[in-house]
């Protein structure tokens, strides 16, 4: 395999009069604002005004590779790797390119046109002439037949055009978000950062030909030219291979450690990040340190994908206006390390004293629930008792953490819904209360989920519903056995009015026996009961009748109830009383739990 790795900035690319095609079988266009806002601040950041305000000094910044196939003295090269900062590019230059036309600068608008967006076509014909009279053809080009691109940016003037694909609305934002970004007022108090009101059309021109100059100048990138395009996948693949890319956590570590350079006597940074590592794993094997890192920075900052953690934390580390700092953001999260891990694997022992079984309970059930949605409210709520106590007391943290189990169980446990824009909603509740000053707003953060989640809860006839259809218990199908061993737990707890009890040391009886009971209704919550596990195999696989001694032996009063309730019915035990039995259980799992 024969390639060319050059580096190289946007003008010795664009600048030649190759063109170069994106091939039809490459993704569309998918850049949204994050991606945007990163290039951006990318360029705006290394602008830099001079002391005496006279001229700008720039600083060269590397925007990563570009695969191109095709040898150098072909008149078109075909973009393997790269379209979308090509394409983004060309949107930016194009709008410079016609706001200097729109300011007086003819001449030179028409210079950056002719250089970077067009080039001279070499076989004349009527559909490349251009809105002023010359033959051209686009420099960068799609091989398909929409044109939405070409007559938004391609040209002097924009056209109409219609959209008619997802790939269209993203093209026509970012050129919208670009656009907005080059106005007058945006741009100059961006580049002269000197408060200003209002800027003249001197001091405009003189920043759009900043970003100008740091476009096509001080942006870098490395092209690898390929002369066959087998072979440039080939290296496009090994560039994006999995174990070759690194991921975001990856990505934050190699920064955090580039950042905290103090490695004598002790590597203290290495020594943080060990210890968040090692707490994770020993207390839940599943859990990542992105998962932890994410969550973390949902109850700090704001709402983000797995995929732009990378990307947000560089942003805010650049221009944020919270100070992180990388020592800072390692700092936090070893503080904070040990609260996470009491919220994804909860331990009684985390929560020793007895007033504190509440908090330990509710976040019991959430683990029981395979819900981590919450988790973010739930650490900004954990940090804000521990650093914060006064403004929010342990009884306002239970009941808070109270409603929000309720509303998990019934929307999640039970009936499965998917839970659409609620982590997001997470993210503003946790950020919301991390930044409250007093207790006050705490309390307004705190009604405001607790409001928010009530208009959420699942009616009582989607929950009956999803009550009888997902609970089910067998040997065969044993997944629910915690769900349903924590309704038990509730209904004991209702029946005796404590919440001192657990049946860690109790098994399901299946009261119609498995071997022998209708397969459809034998794991139904209307045919379990919750006994110790001698009494349990003492039972065997004897009708009810021959049960009852035994059941009456156990001192839970979920069990003592049902006895009352079959004394005083006639008949044997049938998949029409588990029926009722299991509709009666699901209307009191609703109103009590």
């Amino acid at each position: 395999m024969n390639f060319d790795a050059t580096p190289l900035n946007i003008k010795n690319i664009l600048s030649v009069k190759q063109r170069y095609v994106i091939p039809r079988n490459q993704r569309e266009f998918s850049w949204e604002k994050l991606h945007l806002d990163e290039l951006w601040q990318d360029i705006i950041r290394n602008i830099k005004l001079n002391p005496k305000g006279e001229a700008f000094e720039f600083n060269e910044y590397f925007i990563g590779t570009i695969v191109l196939s095709g040898a150098d003295s072909d008149d078109v090269l075909e973009v393997v790797d790269g379209q979308q900062r090509f394409s983004v590019i060309t949107i930016l230059l194009s709008l410079i390119s016609r706001l200097l036309r729109k300011n007086g600068q003819e001449e030179f608008a028409d210079d950056i046109f002719k250089t970077y967006i067009v080039t001279a076509n070499q076989t004349f014909n009527r559909n490349s002439v251009s809105s002023s009279g010359d033959s051209v053809v686009e420099k960068l080009s799609k091989n398909s037949d929409r044109a939405f691109f070409k007559l938004k940016f391609q040209d002097k003037v924009e056209h109409k055009a219609e959209v008619t694909c997802d790939e269209d609305r993203k093209i026509q934002y970012a050129g919208l978000y670009l656009s907005r970004k080059l106005g007058r007022k945006a741009l100059c108090t961006s580049l002269l950062r000197d408060g200003a009101v209002k800027y003249k059309k001197e001091d405009y021109l003189f920043c759009l030909h900043a970003v100008y100059n740091m476009v096509t100048n001080y942006l870098k990138l490395v092209r690898i030219s390929v002369g066959k395009e087998d072979d440039a996948y080939d290296i496009f693949e090994v560039l994006n291979a999995r174990g070759i890319n690194l991921s975001s956590i990856d990505l934050i570590k190699n920064k955090v450690f580039q950042s905290c350079v103090e490695t004598y006597p002790v590597d203290k940074a290495k020594e943080k990040w060990d210890y968040i590592t090692s707490c994770i794993e020993a207390r839940d094997s599943n859990s990542t340190m992105v998962d932890y890192v994410r969550c973390w920075w949902l109850s700090k900052f704001n709402y983000i994908g797995e995929d732009q953690l990378y990307r947000a934390f560089k942003r805010e580390l650049n221009e944020g206006g919270s100070g992180l700092t990388a020592t800072s953001f390692l700092d936090e999260l070893h503080k904070d390390v040990d609260i996470y891990c009491k919220i994804i694997s909860p331990d009684v022992d985390d929560w020793p004293q007895q007033d504190q079984r509440g908090i330990f309970n509710a976040l019991k059930a959430f683990e029981i629930f395979n819900v981590s949605i919450p988790r973010p409210f739930i650490l900004s709520l954990l940090r804000k008792r521990r650093d914060k106590p006064r403004s929010l007391s342990q009884k306002s943290l239970i009941e808070c953490l109270a409603s929000l189990e309720r509303f998990h169980f019934r929307f999640n446990a039970i009936c499965r819904l998917r839970p659409s824009g609620i982590d997001a909603k997470y993210s503003v509740l946790a950020v919301s209360l991390d930044k409250a000053a007093n207790k006050r707003i705490v309390d307004l953060t705190i009604n405001d989920a607790v409001s928010y989640f009530s208009t959420k809860i699942p009616n009582k006839k989607i929950f009956t519903e999803a009550f009888v259809k997902n609970l089910f218990y067998t040997n065969k199908k044993a997944s629910q056995r915690k769900l349903i061993m924590y309704i038990f737990e509730c209904f004991e707890k209702g029946l005796r009015g404590t919440n001192e009890l657990k049946l860690d040391l109790v098994s399901l009886e299946h009261i119609g026996a498995q071997s022998s009971f209708d397969s459809e209704v034998v794991g139904l919550m209307g045919n379990l009961l919750p006994l110790c596990f001698t009494l349990n195999e003492s039972c065997k696989n004897d009708s009810l009748s021959k049960k009852i001694p035994e059941y009456k032996k156990s001192n839970l009063r979920v069990v003592n109830e049902f006895i009352d309730e079959v004394s005083a019915d006639e008949g044997e035990w049938d998949a029409q009383k588990v029926k009722s039995r299991t509709l009666s259980m699901s209307e009191k799992a609703y109103n009590l739990i």
